[in-house]
């Protein structure tokens, strides 16, 4: 396959070369700060990170190629007040490029991913912080890895979590969806997605529908479509396309509902080269449409779940892949009120395949990711502006 995979960090298996697209400078620096802060206890990168009800921040699982390609079951707990990493419960089953929600009640659902055992997991667990304690679920109907659309149902007296997209076991895109019913403890089937994508990103619109967008790949390469699901009609519909194909884009909703996508990469179909963007363009709930906007001060991908919106309502974006193989340490912020992007600095750690969190105060805490592949970082950062 030409996308990028957690597999390419094995030793054996060389990457692509790179062509990068150079992007127009900056405008101006933020007046944002970061300040480095406790390191998790072990470096790891493609993990999950989610917000506790509390406050604290839970990661779980993640890989480090540095340590024997090392897929994790670890867990481990920060807390803002003291700026210390405690230790959680393991979970049941290693795992890497997973993804996470917080349900309803506080507890956190850890989906899918991979570890050297299986490259699509069906396994589902969730952690109840109440007790630091994992529990198994029924398992997927399907397995399935790397940014699939992981969502709870909001405004009814069940819970629901729909999942969609992402790779299988055969590092193919998938379409198929399916949806966990919490008080029954089983999964159906659900309307598949129109096109099969994994590695793309997803949001929730402020009517409750769901916003997917790019992702890899069909016979053009990098996906530029977009789809949303009307979890009252239960069906997905296609929208306006992006400018260009992007995966591993960062997606980002906006404080006045519109949708911002940064960055990326694309793949020629034909020789699997891959070029990283800078570019960005916003999308209109109300109209339908994409509006190409200013581009970032250098290529950005592999963000993951790192790019946040600031409560001035500006976007961060840190770090990510530049060329491939090659992680970076600075920062990115978009101003909404002007369609362009400024620097914001330099983190601690270069670092692609990591994760941010919004923490109560309206900081943002970004960890881990690989610094040198296939080497992954326990580094710490808070972005404050």
């Amino acid at each position: 396959m030409t996308r990028r995979r957690l597999s390419w960090l094995f030793p054996l298996v060389g990457a692509l070369a790179a062509t990068l697209l150079f992007a127009s400078p900056g405008l101006a620096a933020t007046s944002g700060t970061w300040t480095p802060t406790t390191p998790m206890e072990i470096g790891r990168a493609f993990f999950t990170a989610n917000l506790l009800r509390d406050g604290r921040v839970l990661v779980a699982g993640g890989f480090n190629g540095g340590s024997g390609n090392v897929f994790f079951r670890s867990a481990e707990i920060y807390d803002p007040a003291t700026a210390r990493w405690t230790p959680a419960a393991n979970m049941h089953e290693a795992r890497a490029a997973a993804v996470s929600v917080r349900l309803p009640g506080g507890r956190v659902m850890v989906i899918g991913g991979e570890n050297l055992t299986s490259s699509a997991l069906t396994s589902v667990e969730i952690y109840d912080p109440r007790t630091n304690t994992w529990t198994e679920t029924a398992p997927m109907l399907q397995g399935r890895t790397e940014d699939f659309v992981a969502v709870p149902s909001v405004g009814t007296s069940h819970t629901h979590v729909l999942v969609a997209g992402g790779y299988d076991e055969n590092e193919n895109p998938l379409a198929e969806a399916e949806t966990y019913n919490v008080s029954t403890n089983s999964w159906s089937s659900a309307t598949p997605m129109n096109v099969a994508r994994g590695e793309f990103r997803w949001v929730r619109l402020n009517d409750g529908r769901i916003f997917a967008a790019g992702g890899c790949c069909d016979q053009n390469g990098s996906l530029s479509s977009a789809e949303i699901y009307d979890p009252v009609a239960k069906t997905w519909t296609m929208t306006a396309s992006m400018s260009t194909g992007r995966f591993d884009l960062s997606l980002v909703k906006l404080q006045n509902g519109n949708v911002l996508a940064a960055g990326g990469g694309i793949i020629d179909p034909d020789t699997g080269e891959v070029t990283y963007l800078a570019s960005s363009e916003t999308w209109n709930p109300d109209t339908g449409g994409w509006t190409v906007k200013g581009d970032m001060t250098t290529p950005r991908s592999e963000v993951d779940q790192a790019a946040s919106l600031l409560p001035d309502g500006k976007v961060l974006v840190p770090g990510g892949f530049k060329a491939v193989d090659t992680p970076q340490s600075d920062s990115d912020v978009y101003d909404p009120s002007t369609g362009t992007w400024s620097a914001a600095g330099e983190m601690s750690s270069i670092r692609a395949g990591h994760q941010g969190v919004n923490l109560s105060d309206g900081s943002i805490l970004v960890v881990g990711g690989l610094a040198e592949e296939p080497v992954s970082t326990p580094t710490a950062d808070i972005f404050t502006e």
